[in-house]
């Protein structure tokens, strides 16, 4: 195989989990052209892993899907791995133009695939890494899960700097709160609580608190703030994308819910103490070093987005459980 194109994932924790299918694809083919697609703006996300050639951006439009499919001809690419299990995903590599077609034989989408790979109930069971991992190892030996990794860019490094100067730090820990989740509010602890860890925190080891995410982040990040005795610096809806990983390599520990940028503080080898409620730890838990809070309930890993009873599995979840889960990654540092 000379060329070689990978159809990326939708979700930023996804993008990170696959990056170990990846860096199994560059073993398998040391010297082909690999280059993997991802919508605007994921594609920032691995702009500096050197196992990935280059990265094809793309809008997720009708135009700007047909813009990729021309790219893609253009390449004439040998192999196509496609990470998502959609048929919308197995149908852009296959339009456009590339050989052999690898990728998980669902949602209808068998007949565009040259290669398919079973979907089992024991596969959906393991941890995505290995998920991803077990569409390249069709390909070969896909040798020891390597855990992803990555650096943020100079530029974006001067600017989270700058920006915590004009928020006022000056010394001291860095506690990044991340009290969003983009898949649905069932994800997200109570913003009070986090506020109220915020607070104990930097009462006890000084520094400052960040709240971090986007700009759809930015009314839980006002009750976070909101609900807070100490003054947090507040950077949702603030970052690119590659500001954002600047930003949160910065932090001494990182508080959040199951979300993308979870695997974006593991990727940056970051301390991490995570609240999971309505999804399994066993299969998307932060490859690095993390603290999982979570009560197990009868409805817990149901993947709703919306919690259509009691939301008992993120309401049982206390503020002193985790403070507590904190002290310990705390002690160790990074």
């Amino acid at each position: 195989m000379k060329r070689i194109i990978v159809k990326g994932t939708n979700w930023i924790g996804d993008v990170f989990l696959s990056l170990p299918a990846v860096y199994s694809l560059r073993r398998i083919f040391p010297d082909a052209v690999i280059d993997i697609a991802l919508k605007r703006p994921l594609g920032a996300l691995v702009g500096r892993v050197a196992e990935i050639d280059s990265v094809l951006h793309y809008d997720g439009t009708f135009p700007g899907e047909l813009e990729l499919v021309r790219r893609m001809r253009n390449s004439r690419y040998d192999l196509g791995i496609i990470f998502p299990r959609s048929l919308h995903s197995a149908l852009l590599v296959y339009l456009g133009g590339a050989r052999r077609r690898i990728g998980y034989a669902a949602d209808g989408r068998s007949m565009l695939l040259t290669d398919r790979v079973m979907r089992t109930p024991e596969i959906r069971a393991v941890h995505q890494s290995h998920y991803y991992r077990h569409i390249v190892s069709v390909l070969g030996d896909p040798g020891p899960l390597i855990t992803p990794r990555i650096t943020p860019d100079a530029d974006s490094d001067a600017w989270a700097d700058e920006f915590l100067r004009a928020g006022g730090y000056e010394k001291g820990p860095i506690f990044g709160i991340n009290p969003g989740a983009a898949y649905g509010d069932a994800k997200q602890w109570r913003p009070d609580r986090f506020g109220a860890v915020a607070d104990r925190l930097v009462g006890r080891f000084g520094g400052r608190a960040v709240i971090m995410g986007g700009k759809k982040d930015q009314a839980i990040e006002a009750q976070v703030a909101g609900s807070m005795k100490s003054r947090p610096i507040r950077a949702a809806g603030a970052t690119t994308i590659e500001r954002l990983i600047s930003l949160i390599s910065r932090s001494t520990l990182f508080i959040t819910n199951d979300s993308g940028p979870m695997h974006i503080a593991a990727a940056l080898t970051v301390p991490i103490v995570a609240v999971f409620g309505p999804t399994n730890p066993d299969t998307t838990s932060p490859m690095g070093r993390a603290a999982i809070v979570r009560h197990e309930f009868e409805c817990s890993r149901c993947l709703l987005r919306s919690c259509p009873i009691d939301h008992r599995c993120m309401e049982s979840v206390t503020a002193g459980e985790v403070y507590e889960a904190c002290l310990p990654m705390l002690a160790h540092g990074r």
